[in-house]
């Protein structure tokens, strides 16, 4: 423990052991700092308590914190606390807790932001393609379906697409036009420009630099490399490959279910055979998805995402 003696004293008074797991999860923290907990402020006590998982775990510790606190103030160890309920009121703390375990989820809204974002930048369609297709599910592990990917494969209206990797995904007319053009892109402007002619089939949709070898591998990193130019074009660090991937695949079915009646927001499925039948009711809408997945493991998975829209 950090300040043991102080802590001990704590404890003493207290009388109850378990508070020890408070001090002992705050150890290292504090030493990172310098500082004992009751010296810190607000923000880098929030900072501490949000590693704990679910809302009553991490509202039970600010608990305990704030008695901790409040001890050392009446001791004279710290001049005030700084997690206390008024400072912290409950109703806030809840929203801080969500707001920080978030995942980062790209709604319709900001896809479409994107998509023009990236369409105006100097890699234009080359890059907002690459953006699509991970969104719509088409990338494949490790980027195995866009490496592979050729334009004998894609029809101009869009629909069903027989990927590299020996899946089936349904794509939007508007991605199969931007794989369409990416695959007829020779060169782009940046800050200099750049000619792409070297591909892994003479009908590839993706080229790279010319004169170069082109293998998986070297494809695999352009794509990889693609994401992080997104993260400067876009300007969010939070942007990854799976980011893409989760908020596409989330935003379908979440549409699709809404199309017909349903707001998944609002489903209460019992544990009973009632609530068994209605979870199997909804499996049509994964079925196509490649993903294993059911309506009670969706609406755990994409809690963070439901609480966004």
């Amino acid at each position: 423990m950090y300040n043991e003696q102080r802590k001990k004293e704590y404890l003493e008074y207290k009388k109850q052991d378990y508070l020890k797991h408070l001090f002992r999860d705050s150890a290292k923290y504090e030493a990172e700092l310098g500082r004992d907990l009751c010296e810190m402020g607000t923000s880098e006590l929030l900072h501490f308590l949000i590693r704990y998982d679910g809302f009553r775990t991490f509202e039970d510790k600010r608990r305990q914190l704030s008695n901790y606190v409040e001890w050392c103030v009446i001791k004279g160890y710290a001049a005030f606390n700084w997690i206390s309920l008024k400072v912290v009121p409950n109703r806030e703390l809840k929203d801080i807790f969500l707001s920080a375990k978030d995942e980062f989820y790209i709604s319709k809204q900001l896809y479409r932001q994107y998509v023009d974002c990236l369409l105006d930048s100097g890699y234009g369609v080359y890059i907002a393609s690459a953006f699509a297709s991970i969104y719509e599910g088409i990338s494949g592990k490790g980027f195995y379906n866009m490496v592979n990917l050729r334009r004998s494969q894609i029809g101009e209206d869009g629909g069903l697409l027989h990927l590299p990797d020996g899946t089936d995904r349904t794509i939007s007319k508007e991605l199969a036009g931007m794989l369409i053009a990416t695959s007829e892109v020779g060169m782009i402007r940046k800050e200099k420009t750049i000619r792409y002619v070297s591909s892994l089939y003479p009908d590839s949709v993706w080229k790279i630099r010319k004169n170069e070898t082109v293998t998986y591998s070297k494809l695999q990193r352009k794509f990889v490399y693609l994401i992080e130019e997104m993260k400067r074009i876009l300007g969010e660090k939070r942007i990854s490959k799976t980011s893409i991937e989760r908020s596409g695949y989330f935003n379908r079915i979440y549409d699709k279910v809404l199309e017909d009646g349903t707001d998944i927001r609002k489903l209460r499925m019992g544990t009973d055979k009632v609530g068994v039948l209605e979870n199997l009711s909804y499996d049509r809408y994964f079925e196509d998805s490649g993903w294993n997945m059911d309506m009670r493991k969706f609406i755990r998975s994409y809690q963070s995402y439901l609480n966004q829209i």
